[in-house]
């Protein structure tokens, strides 16, 4: 098959990259100069001059759509907020005017969304459940909105993946906790009751790789079957590095430090993959314990 992965460079874009290359041509497209890097494997600079790229979509069969300023670079300013949901939608416009240019049609399109289009909440939510009242949800609900207005017509099937917490030893929340547990400084953000919709990174490549096997489309959740809190969570980071971890640290002191952000640290978002369960997909990692021993480095 021919893929296309737009922000292909970025943490989840390179894990998936590794997974697919063995018997698939590969097309990245990205803000970075245009690079041959093996026999399957093509980059590509994605420019605003689609006459010069856009021939690359011709003739393939999946395009990933994985584009989107990082919601935790910054803190969120009008100005970051702005850039945040602005990088979500200009990505699916030119990757939409590109597909009209060819006059070419995926089988299928996969394009990112996140676990914060649901309301914070301790009740299970699935993919029935609707969109939250809160920046996040937002964001999201104006991703899939575009994503579905600008790619439904242009393919034959359409899904998209509500990514949870990625659990990586690359990257993500255990990059930037494990230092701070190693010299002591572990803690329970808030009253750590919030359940954390984390995932593995090798089932977000295999939920990705499953999702292309099986042609889903809709909305799917991708993350794990499991309703572990906060609290769960930084006692098993503490326990594998072995640190104590017994300080709480309070809410109104995480809003002072992180400001509007602190919403994804103590707000509670409780996501079952119904659709990736229902159709019969075998998750890697379902044990939390497993994931972030795995993944320490």
């Amino acid at each position: 098959m021919k893929i296309i992965i737009a922000g292909g460079t970025g943490s989840i874009g390179t894990s998936l990259v590794e997974q697919l290359k063995v018997d698939n041509e590969i097309i990245i497209l990205t803000r970075s100069r245009d690079k041959v890097i093996s026999k399957s494997i093509k980059q590509i600079n994605y420019s605003e001059n689609l006459n010069i790229w856009s021939h690359e979509l011709e003739d393939s069969d999946v395009l990933i759509n994985l584009v989107g300023e990082r919601i935790d670079r910054k803190r969120w300013s009008k100005k970051q907020k702005k850039k945040i949901l602005k990088s979500r939608l200009d990505s699916i416009d030119k990757l939409s005017k590109a597909l009209n240019l060819v006059e070419h049609k995926p089988q299928l399109i996969i394009n990112a969304s996140a676990v914060g289009f649901y309301s914070y909440s301790y009740e299970m939510q699935n993919e029935l459940n609707t969109f939250g009242n809160h920046f996040l949800s937002e964001v999201c609900y104006q991703w899939e909105t575009k994503a579905k207005k600008e790619f439904e017509n242009k393919s034959q099937k359409l899904a998209i993946i509500r990514i949870g917490v990625v659990l990586d030893k690359k990257s993500g929340i255990i990059d930037k906790l494990q230092l701070i547990f190693k010299l002591g400084f572990g803690a329970i953000l808030g009253n750590g009751k919030q359940v954390l919709p984390w995932i593995d990174m090798e089932d977000v490549v295999g939920a990705i790789k499953y999702i292309i096997q099986k042609k889903l489309s809709g909305p799917i959740n991708l993350t794990a079957p499991a309703q572990d809190t906060n609290y769960t969570f930084s006692k098993i980071l503490g326990k594998i590095l072995r640190r104590p971890v017994f300080l709480f640290v309070p809410e109104f002191i995480v809003r002072i430090l992180i400001g509007k952000m602190s919403v994804m640290v103590l707000g509670s978002l409780n996501i079952n993959p119904k659709i990736l369960l229902d159709s019969g997909y075998k998750f890697r990692y379902t044990n939390l314990y497993k994931s972030v021993e795995k993944n320490i480095n």
